[in-house]
């Protein structure tokens, strides 16, 4: 049987006042964020982001393709 479910959507996820907004791209049940919207969802900044990033990497807790 075939899953009818889209492999792409995009999601718009809003505040209460309607701020913030952001679009996530959700492709085969993986959720994409740039470092840039995941700053702004954790308000933080696109360097703190980065710095989590590449600790992430560094301690082997994923990989690189």
């Amino acid at each position: 049987m075939k899953n009818s479910k889209p492999n792409n959507e995009i999601i718009i996820y809003e505040g209460r006042g309607g701020e913030p907004r952001i679009s996530v791209r959700v492709e085969d049940d993986t959720v994409w964020l740039t470092q840039v919207q995941l700053a702004e969802l954790f308000g933080t900044t696109k360097a703190n982001i980065s710095i989590h990033i590449k600790n992430i990497f560094n301690e082997g807790e994923l990989a690189k393709r």
